[in-house]
């Protein structure tokens, strides 16, 4: 959802959400000559979500002021996807504004739930829209893509079946409407440590799934969940397991590890036994989530 303020004509403040995202298939292939790994994910957006703000100041000097606000502290410099995505978007378009972010932080960090990535996606959208919209939707997707693997996925969100790195996009249409409770514990999982662990544990043996079972899934069919990355987190954070085996006992139909770790999802039949499940990890970040549409 978006929020555009202006004075005399002029946008001087929008307000994004950015929504967090969960991988309900992640196939992870070998490790390309770039450093970056080919894979194969359903990924849908869920109704957890970041809050950003962009306002445009009257300062003579041009510059990118960010604030964070909220449970989850990251940083404020360069480090921060947010601002690389700032960064990224005024090189393009070759101009400068006086620019003050405010980000509140509802999404975990070293989650698995893409909170960084939502945030500088929402970033490019929140400046195109300042800007006067110079960026095609292609043209977004490129400059999303350049930031992080799973920006250009962020910029739009809804169900889509991501490859590549995770930057070629398809989105499933009348993809079905799900119930999720989300739950991380006290275990904390570093993205690249997470792919060094798998490539040491060496070939995968669960194939990738094929396109018609991806959107088979997307749409509500019974196929089964998996992520490669379990393999490589479970032996070293086996709290993440142990989540995986309570959501099961408090009824959901599936459960999966998102991304690399260390959030755990249970699939629910209905928002209020979603609710319950996460009323169960009083002593975790745990949210009843819903599936969310593709940001148009």
């Amino acid at each position: 959802m978006k929020t555009v303020i202006r004075s005399e004509g002029r946008i001087v403040r929008v307000e994004e959400t950015a929504p967090a995202k969960v991988n309900l298939i992640l196939s992870v292939g070998g490790k390309r000559p770039d450093g970056y790994h080919e894979i194969v994910s359903l990924m849908e957006t869920v109704s957890l979500s970041d809050r950003l703000t962009v306002s445009v100041g009257d300062g003579v000097l041009p510059g990118i002021k960010l604030s964070i606000l909220g449970k989850y502290p990251v940083p404020e410099d360069r480090t921060n996807l947010v601002i690389r995505a700032a960064e990224a978007f005024l090189a393009r378009i070759e101009r400068s504004f006086d620019l003050s972010i405010r980000l509140e932080k509802n999404i975990p960090t070293e989650a698995g739930l893409g909170g960084g990535s939502a945030d500088a996606a929402a970033t490019l959208r929140a400046l195109n829209a300042i800007a006067g919209t110079p960026l095609s939707a292609d043209d977004l997707l490129d400059l999303a893509a350049s930031v992080g693997a799973d920006v250009a996925f962020c910029l739009y969100g809804g169900t889509a079946i991501c490859t590549g790195i995770g930057e070629k996009i398809e989105p499933i249409g009348k993809p079905a409407h799900r119930y999720y409770a989300v739950v991380k514990g006290a275990d904390r999982v570093s993205t690249p440590a997470a792919y060094r662990a798998l490539d040491g544990i060496g070939a995968r043996k669960t194939a990738a799934p094929t396109r018609d079972e991806l959107i088979a899934l997307a749409r509500g069919a019974d196929v089964r969940l998996f992520n490669d990355f379990e393999a490589a987190v479970f032996p070293v954070c086996p709290g993440i397991a142990g989540i995986k085996a309570r959501l099961l006992s408090l009824g959901a139909k599936s459960t999966l590890m998102s991304g690399s770790g260390a959030a755990v999802f249970g699939l629910f039949p209905d928002a209020a036994s979603a609710k319950r499940a996460a009323a169960a990890f009083p002593d975790a970040d745990a949210f009843a989530v819903e599936s969310v549409a593709r940001y148009e």
